[in-house]
């Protein structure tokens, strides 16, 4: 006889482990479902390039990189949950997987998100993400959201969840605090 039938969870996680995407398909598994979408278009690629090189790029601290290539940061606080964000800093010394591009969530320092005009994607950005972040933990959490015209930081995740959120509409200003202690001016955004 065998184990017994295995749980919902572990199949699940399984399969989210053996697919094999297509460059143009990003796979994440949030909250126990598989989320196939299309690589972020142009409009997100100006947002990232334009926060790379205006805010990371200047202030990031000694020791810490930015893939130019999607990757996977695996969450263990929820189920094996693996989110694929738009843009993250991490420790540049990592040990992580280049073959399928997955980091472990503890040498991440921040995450970057850009909302797309997708329900679902809306609702996985701006509700589902930050609960699974903050249990990475994932210090920073940075949500651009060009559809609301507004800014999210997250910050200080305890238990699970991000104990400050601060949201400026673009052209404000939003303190980050360390590793990177700078102000970012969000009117970097404005086309």
């Amino acid at each position: 006889m065998g184990n017994g039938p295995q749980s919902t969870d572990s199949v699940i996680a399984a399969l989210f482990e053996s697919i094999e995407a297509p460059e143009t398909v990003q796979v994440e598994l949030i909250g126990g479902r598989i989320v196939m979408s299309p690589t972020p278009v142009s409009g997100h690629g100006g947002l990232l390039r334009r926060l790379f090189s205006r805010f990371l790029e200047p202030n990031l601290p000694e020791g810490m990189d930015v893939p130019m290539s999607p990757v996977t940061i695996m969450l263990p606080g929820i189920g094996g949950d693996g989110y694929v964000p738009d843009m993250v800093v991490f420790d540049e010394d990592a040990n992580w997987d280049f073959d399928d591009w997955k980091l472990p969530a503890d040498v991440v320092h921040l995450v970057v998100e850009v909302v797309s005009a997708g329900r679902e994607s809306q609702h996985d950005d701006r509700e589902v993400k930050p609960f699974g972040y903050a249990s990475g933990p994932i210090p920073l959490y940075l949500l651009i959201d060009p559809l609301r015209q507004e800014v999210t930081l997250f910050a200080s995740p305890s238990d699970g969840k991000y104990q400050e959120r601060h949201t400026v509409p673009f052209g404000g200003r939003i303190p980050v605090p360390d590793p990177f202690d700078a102000v970012l001016d969000t009117s970097i955004f404005f086309r």
